[in-house]
């Protein structure tokens, strides 16, 4: 028996897309949502594209439409996390640790890394944190390394993306940029960036940071 055509309009392309994304809840591949809809993928983009604006430029909702890596998903808005802090707040996860952050960074700005590779990076063991990292679903193994005992290999996660706010890892903040002593703001400037800031740490702003530590520490050393 022969499948039925399938075929919708172009004017009906986006309320489907709308609800396929609805109905997900997770991020669906594009080549997924040009299999259900019976179109190419660029007629998909071309859609997300437009449905992204709608859902950005739209100040009474709370939603949005984003791409993450090769998939589409909808999401709240980042105006949005005080409120649902307190949706969830009995869930909230503890914040994490200075050496969880730079844990994440070595995976995030190396990826894939081995624990091995991780550890010679810091300095420290750090199967701890990895296994936190996994656990707050930032973190997952992608396979394993081709060599003696095959380590498993680490990369970040589409959650990661997701709630940081970005569309893949090209959009990290420049890692020439950042050192341990502030790599906790690694946080906040990829929040900053799903907020549609800057995604960037300036030289000028890196400088002027570097400089007034500098000065604080000359005037700690002569009060001393």
């Amino acid at each position: 028996m022969e499948q039925e055509e399938f075929e919708l309009s172009y004017q009906e392309l986006s309320p489907a897309c709308e609800a396929i994304l609805f109905a997900s809840g997770d991020p669906i591949a594009v080549d997924r949502i040009a299999e259900i809809l019976n179109v190419d993928v660029k007629t998909v983009d071309e859609v997300m594209k437009k449905l992204i604006s709608e859902y950005e430029s739209n100040p009474w909702g709370g939603l949005l439409v984003r791409k993450v890596e090769n998939s589409y998903v909808m999401s709240t808005k980042p105006s949005m996390k005080k409120v649902l802090e307190r949706m969830f707040s009995p869930k909230m996860h503890p914040p994490l640790s200075q050496a969880s952050y730079e844990t994440l960074a070595v995976i995030a700005y190396n990826q894939p890394v081995t624990r091995a590779q991780v550890e010679s990076v810091r300095g420290v063991s750090s199967d701890s944190i990895i296994s936190r990292l996994i656990d707050r679903g930032w973190i997952e193994e992608c396979g394993n390394l081709d060599a003696p005992g095959r380590p498993a290999l680490f990369k970040t996660s589409k959650q990661f993306l997701m709630e940081f706010g970005i569309s893949s890892v090209d959009d990290l903040p420049s890692m020439e940029l950042m050192s341990y002593q502030t790599i906790r703001d690694l946080e906040e400037s990829l929040e900053k960036a799903a907020g549609n800031d800057d995604r960037q740490i300036t030289i000028e702003g890196y400088m002027e940071k570097e400089e007034t530590s500098e000065i604080e520490d000359i005037d700690d050393g002569e009060h001393n």
